[in-house]
């Protein structure tokens, strides 16, 4: 897959991203020690100092200073320590969504990393502390950045998991390579998946976890993206796009359009040419 293409992946999948802010606290934390619950929110931790132990569905984990803690929502955690207040850090409370769905069960972030540096984690998380009893929608949107910048350092560490989750691989080469080869015609999910090795139904739930939505919507957004691009920069016309991407119908084409962008294509073609 080219870097355009692969860019258009996420970008897609990712604008559909949501984020809950709900607090924001630091300094030490009374009754660290707790027994095991699940998550009713998603949280983020910066160690300042101290140890302790956070068992996390499961697998443990011994944070010190300079570590960044991820609990999502849902996930099975206890704590414990010696000490009750056993850690000096920041968090954060929020919740992230994507396409309705938990953030964390869609896209598989570490529950911890280490940072060598933490002076621009800690200006994130300051700056999340000076805004949040703010009202203006300036101050709304600095904190939904604010804690998208403080989940992409989990990633920053974890770029080649993330990009084989998205489609630095065989599967999701080969099979956006085929859709854009064949725009212009009719194309089943069935006949999709009988380019890959997997049956239908599980083939369905790959493509799913891999682009971040079905084949079929995939499909369609593919085609209603290269007739954006074709209204641009080509002087073809309404017509002729409707019919090179396998529409039935100009009515059709023109409908689907709308829908995806808000314009007719004469429109858009007039406004952003």
């Amino acid at each position: 897959m080219n870097p355009h293409s692969k860019n258009q992946v996420l970008n897609q999948h990712l604008s559909r991203l949501e984020i809950e802010f709900i607090l924001i606290d630091y300094g030490l934390c009374p009754d660290w020690s707790r027994a095991e619950h699940t998550r009713r929110r998603d949280c983020m931790y910066l160690i300042l100092e101290g140890q302790g132990k956070i068992t996390i569905d499961g697998e443990e984990f011994y944070p010190k200073k300079n570590d960044m803690v991820l609990l999502p929502k849902g996930a099975r955690v206890s704590l414990y320590s010696e000490n009750e207040t056993c850690y000096n850090k920041y968090w954060c409370d929020f919740l992230a969504r994507l396409d309705g769905q938990p953030l964390f069960n869609v896209i598989d972030f570490p529950h911890l990393v280490h940072l060598d540096d933490i002076s621009h984690v800690k200006a994130l998380f300051d700056r999340l502390d000076e805004l949040h009893l703010k009202t203006d929608i300036a101050s709304a949107l600095m904190i939904k950045a604010a804690i998208t910048e403080l989940l992409s350092v989990f990633l920053n560490s974890n770029t080649e998991k993330m990009s084989n989750k998205f489609d630095v691989n065989e599967f999701v080469n080969s099979v956006a390579a085929f859709i854009q080869k064949n725009l212009n015609r009719k194309l089943s999910v069935n006949e999709i998946a009988k380019t890959t090795k997997y049956n239908e139904k599980y083939f369905i739930e790959l493509f799913k976890n891999h682009f971040g939505m079905t084949p079929a919507r995939y499909v369609k957004t593919m085609r209603l993206e290269q007739a954006k691009r074709e209204l641009l920069y080509t002087d073809n016309s309404v017509s002729n796009i409707s019919n090179r991407l396998g529409y039935s119908t100009v009515q059709k084409f023109s409908r689907d359009f709308k829908d995806y962008t808000g314009f007719t294509p004469t429109d858009f073609k007039r406004k952003f040419r």
